[in-house]
């Protein structure tokens, strides 16, 4: 998964085989679900004003491309954003949309940590998550045409 392959770039994933990185790997796919395919009101409230706040009226493409291919780094970023910038009250709301998907508001805000951990650790050596991203989704099996 390419969201995994970029982190791992960055050097920020806990070890491999480690408790918590297994923990890791479940977040990042069980949210990508979760995201994605929730009904909760919540959820998908904050998921779209996470992505319009960041790229306006982008942010219809771009979640319509989440929703069919999987994680962006667009949609990666916003979320980190979005995250670091709403109050523990706030994010309390998507407790019962996250459980649905076996998640906690705790799981959301450390896979949100590794994405800002990963952002920064790239940038510090000169490269962008967006493009360091997209190299590793594109070259995943059944890329073609993503």
């Amino acid at each position: 998964m390419a969201v995994l392959a970029t982190l791992e770039q960055a050097q920020v994933l806990p070890p491999e085989g480690s408790r918590e990185a297994d923990h890791v790997i479940r977040s990042v796919i069980q949210f990508q679900s979760a995201l994605s395919k929730s009904t909760d009101a919540s959820v998908q409230r904050f998921l779209g004003d996470a992505v319009a706040g960041k790229y306006g009226e982008e942010a219809t493409p771009l979640l319509e491309r989440f929703r069919a291919s999987g994680w962006t780094a667009e949609i990666l970023e916003a979320l980190a954003d979005a995250d670091q910038r709403t109050s523990a009250e706030e994010l309390e709301r998507l407790a019962t949309g996250f459980g649905q998907f076996n998640l906690s508001v705790d799981d959301f805000k450390r896979f949100m940590q590794l994405v800002r951990e990963g952002r920064s650790a790239l940038t510090a050596r000169g490269q962008r998550f967006e493009e360091v991203f997209d190299h590793h989704r594109k070259a995943m099996p059944g890329a073609a045409g993503r």
